[in-house]
C-alpha cells in the first residue's frame, strides 16, 4: 500500500470538498462556541477536513447546505426505522407542540399506553417501557451497572 499516494488522494479530496462545500465549511469555521466546533464530538469523525451542515432531510436522503443531496447510509438512530421526518412521524410531533403542548413534560400520556398495546400486537411482549435517550437505552446494559437488561426498572 502506497500511503503516500493515499495522503496525495486525501489531500486532493479535502481540498475538493472545500471548493464544492464552502457554506459547510465557513459553518464549521464559524463554530466557535462548541467543543470540536460541533454540538457532538463524534461528527469530527469525517474524511474531510470538517463536516457537512445539514439543510433537510426526508426518507433515505439528506441535503447540505451547500445544496448537494446525498442518499443517507448512515440513518442515525430513528432515521434508519422510518427515514427522516416521516409524515405521520411530523404530524405526531406538530401535533404535541403546537397544538397539546407539553413535549418535555415529565408525565405520561395515554398516547404512550397505545403504543405499547400496539407494540404488543406485533412483537407479542407484555410489557414494554421506553428509552428516549442513549443514555436511558444503555442502562442496565450487560457489562454496565445496574439491574440485568431483563429486569424491571422504574427510573
Amino acid at each position: 500500500m502506497d500511503r503516500a499516494r493515499l495522503q496525495d488522494l486525501l489531500a486532493r479530496e479535502k481540498e475538493e470538498a472545500a471548493h464544492r462545500c464552502p457554506r459547510s465549511r465557513d459553518a464549521y469555521g464559524r463554530a466557535e462556541h462548541l467543543f470540536g466546533r460541533v454540538p457532538m464530538t463524534w461528527m469530527n469523525k469525517t474524511a474531510g477536513a470538517f463536516p457537512r451542515y445539514l439543510a433537510t432531510a426526508r426518507g433515505a436522503r439528506v441535503t447540505d447546505i451547500d445544496g448537494h443531496e446525498y442518499v443517507d447510509f448512515c440513518l442515525g438512530d430513528t432515521g434508519a426505522m422510518a427515514g427522516h421526518s416521516p409524515a405521520v412521524v411530523a404530524d405526531a410531533v406538530q401535533r404535541r407542540f403546537a397544538d397539546l403542548g407539553g413535549a418535555t413534560a415529565m408525565l405520561p400520556t395515554e398516547d404512550a399506553e397505545w403504543v405499547g398495546a400496539e407494540l404488543t400486537r406485533r412483537f407479542g411482549l407484555a410489557r414494554w417501557s421506553f428509552s428516549l435517550t442513549a443514555t436511558d437505552a444503555n442502562r442496565g446494559r450487560s457489562g454496565s451497572p445496574g439491574p440485568s437488561p431483563a429486569a424491571p426498572r422504574s427510573w
